[in-house]
């Protein structure tokens, strides 16, 4: 899921950090049998300032004994899924939840806005008022890092479930953390996605074939400009996190996986960010629309399916909106290609549900983590949402036929380079950070080289 945010978003990140490092310093002065009347928490680890394990969770909240037992409080379960693809992948979720677990009251609801931002913030606030939702939707990885102690083991759920073996080894290293597992994926968006109109290429002379590389792009754009009256390329500049992520393409493409590892490992070459970052501001600047600055990426990818622009790079949520549009049809009307240069390599996203510790229903909540794995929710939700499901034991021919293509590429490829722009490459902090150095020198005028230095500090 996109962070679709406007330029405030940086700040609202910053706040919500403080706001959950607040809470971890505040509780880890307590001892676990002042939180919740002595109900056992997750094994009296002496507060959330470390991790400490988890023991038994005690029930649901407040029976103390440690026992199988259920209470009656509802499983509270947030995410961000608020419109279109997602609303409808989520709806069919709690359809399966409802009808799988009758017995198991639920409040699993959609916290409204820009993206995942203000379901961020309730997250934090919860967290920091020691009143945390019994999970919550958000990215595994690195990020999960500023959320410290907070969240509870689910080993033994991927153990008893077998989802140790059945998990993609990927999703499974990028859901442990403190040598347990803290959160169950629920699908993967691949990043490296370069969409086209079909009409417009043929009316342009493209093969889509032919981009295998930044040089054969550029020559297809210029075909485009030439040739029709469509753009060449639909995109949205609104938010940082956008040119962060067409940066990350152009650098894959270009230099390769082996130099973006480097990169993000703190290693990097500079000059090799600034080339990627000169080719990156040479399509944004000379082959784009002229209202980037303003649209969404759903309005601009709305541009590629009225006809009216030849390509569109984006996470593979925006499948979504071409399977929603009638008569706009896989190979018919649309296609896609790995991004150029890009054919090796699956570049990597995941969308979890993560545990707090502390919640009114933690029996409940690994209930839901059990069921969030099952390789009938993972099919169902991820066709609707256009991801990808991370079992590796999937029927392939229970998924649409562009979903099914980005699974086999799941299962055989190599590289996997992380997303930066969404989490899994760097923590919050450096998120944000790396946002901050492209909204100061990357939206407008363009500056490669303060750019590669801030991005160079960041690592």
């Amino acid at each position: 899921m996109p962070q679709d945010g406007s330029s405030g978003s940086d700040r609202v990140d910053l706040t919500r950090r403080r706001m959950i490092q607040a809470g971890t310093v505040g509780v880890g002065g307590l001892v676990a049998g002042c939180i919740g009347g002595g109900d056992g928490g997750d094994g009296g680890d002496g507060g959330d300032g470390g991790d400490g394990g988890d023991g038994g969770d005690g029930g649901d909240g407040g029976d103390g004994g440690g026992t199988p037992t259920m209470t009656d409080n509802s499983m509270e379960a947030l995410h961000g899924w608020t419109g279109g693809d997602g609303a409808a992948a989520v709806g069919k979720l709690v359809d399966m939840w409802e009808e799988q677990h009758p017995d198991i009251e639920h409040d699993i609801k959609p916290i409204g806005g820009d993206a995942n931002e203000n379901l961020n913030a309730t997250v934090a606030r919860r967290l920091a008022n020691r009143n945390p939702p019994d999970a919550f939707a958000s990215w595994p990885g690195k990020t999960m890092q500023q959320y410290g102690g907070r969240l509870m083991s689910v080993s033994d759920v991927w153990e008893d479930t077998g989802y140790t073996d059945t998990m993609h080894p990927k999703a499974a290293e990028a859901c442990r953390m403190n040598d347990a597992y803290r959160a169950v994926p629920l699908g993967s968006h691949r990043l490296n996605n370069l969409f086209y109109n079909v009409s417009v290429l043929e009316e342009a002379g493209v093969d889509p074939e032919s981009l295998t590389s930044y040089d054969a792009f550029v020559s297809a754009l210029d075909k485009v400009e030439q040739n029709t009256d469509a753009v060449p390329m639909t995109m949205t500049t609104r938010g940082s996190w956008a040119n962060l992520q067409y940066f990350v393409e152009f650098f894959l493409g270009t230099e390769g996986a082996d130099a973006y590892d480097a990169f993000i490992n703190g290693e990097g070459d500079k000059q090799a960010l600034v080339r990627a970052l000169e080719k990156t501001q040479n399509v944004i600047e000379n082959y784009s629309n002229d209202d980037k600055s303003s649209i969404s990426f759903p309005e601009a990818n709305d541009k590629l399916i009225a006809g009216n622009a030849a390509f569109f790079t984006m996470g593979n949520w925006a499948y979504g909106m071409y399977r929603n549009t009638e008569d706009f049809e896989f190979d018919e009307d649309w296609g896609w290609v790995p991004f150029p240069g890009t054919g090796d390599m699956y570049v990597w996203h995941l969308d979890s549900f993560l545990f707090p510790r502390d919640g009114n229903a933690p029996r409940k909540a690994k209930v839901f983590a059990e069921f969030l794995g099952t390789k009938d929710v993972q099919v169902e939700f991820n066709n609707l949402k256009g991801s990808i499901p991370l079992r590796t034991d999937v029927d392939g021919s229970r998924l649409t036929e562009f979903l099914s293509l980005n699974v086999d590429d799941l299962n055989n490829l190599e590289k996997f380079p992380p997303t930066l722009a969404h989490g899994l490459a760097g923590t919050a902090d450096q998120l944000s950070a790396c946002k901050d150095a492209i909204a100061s020198n990357f939206m407008g005028p363009y500056d490669p080289e303060a750019t590669a230095d801030g991005l160079m500090n960041v690592f």
